[in-house]
């Protein structure tokens, strides 16, 4: 037989200085083309070290439940604030306001879902006693909320959300200063989170592919303030920001199309509500390219982008 019909090895294999050249060159290229899962990796093991996922669940679960005192916030629907709450009392003053803002059948408020959410009392409520909601307390306070809420959310109906209303201050503090307490506060409540986050969603708060997590449930935020000025949608008399589970998108939005078509909607509403202010470009579908829901959590009074301070939550 021919020796043509032999493979030559020695020619196939590169000599081993050569090899290691090779293997840097594969290594960085498999690197680059899974950036976001290899940073997403070493994000998580840096943050957890070696513990296992159980002995992470049980250490954060009985770091949250251990600080609940008798003071712990109820959570409440509209017609258990009414008969709790005095109409001199800051938490009845705070609802008022809200119900009138989602009530209004002259301005229609751009979010139809949550004004459906409040005519029907889908929407569960919950005060917190300061302003600042990222302190430790009033984070402790919201997981303990979450915790309670989610599993139960489907039962409160179709346009459900937990709404989180606090005093004012009367610290005159600007939407700058409410935007870095908003971001502290999903900060410490990230890195209290007891259970990974879903696979399909990223750790990375500019990726398209990311949105708030809790308990391995993701979520949808929205920030209103007394701050804002130009931007009334975002308007509020107290500092407030809804946390509404994303399965209510998913049975809402059940196609592209539905989808699109909800978007169009509701940013023609924002352009009449904020008028001579027009939407954000921000306002988007999840999932959308050049977009990411860190953008539309909190939303300036301006059309600029309130990105995240931190690359990840878990950022140390």
């Amino acid at each position: 037989m021919s020796q043509s019909l032999y493979l030559n090895t020695s020619e196939l294999i590169p000599e081993l200085p050569h090899m290691a050249t090779y293997l840097l060159v594969f290594l960085i290229g498999l690197t680059a083309a899974s950036s976001s899962a290899v940073r997403q990796h070493w994000t998580r093991l840096i943050h957890y070290g070696r513990k296992s996922q159980k002995q992470i669940e049980k250490s954060k679960l009985a770091e949250i439940v251990a600080s609940k005192d008798s003071t712990e916030p109820r959570l409440l629907d509209k017609y258990q604030i009414m008969k709790q709450f005095d109409k001199d009392t800051w938490q009845r003053q705070a609802y008022d306001a809200f119900a009138a803002k989602l009530g209004n059948k002259e301005r229609i408020f751009p979010c139809i879902y949550a004004s459906k959410g409040w005519k029907d009392n889908d929407l569960i409520y919950m005060f917190l006693p300061s302003e600042d909601i990222s302190e430790r307390t009033n984070v402790l306070s919201v997981a303990r909320a979450i915790l309670a809420y989610v599993p139960s959310s489907h039962e409160y109906g179709l346009n459900t959300s937990l709404v989180v209303l606090t005093p004012n201050s009367k610290k005159g503090r600007t939407v700058e200063d409410y935007h870095t307490l908003f971001w502290q506060f999903l900060k410490s409540l990230r890195q209290l989170d007891p259970k990974p986050w879903p696979p399909n969603i990223s750790d990375e708060c500019e990726s398209n592919r990311w949105c708030m997590c809790f308990n391995g449930k993701p979520a949808f935020l929205a920030v209103l303030t007394p701050a804002h000025e130009k931007r009334k949608s975002r308007y509020l008399q107290n500092f407030c920001f809804v946390y509404q589970p994303r399965w209510v998108f998913e049975l809402l939005l059940t196609s592209p199309a539905k989808r699109e078509a909800v978007l169009k909607n509701v940013r023609g509403l924002i352009d009449k509500y904020d008028y001579p202010l027009v939407h954000s470009p921000d306002i988007s579908n999840f999932g959308d390219e050049n977009c990411s829901e860190a953008w539309e959590y909190f939303i300036y009074d301006e059309n600029r982008q309130a990105r995240s301070p931190w690359p990840t939550l878990l950022a140390p």
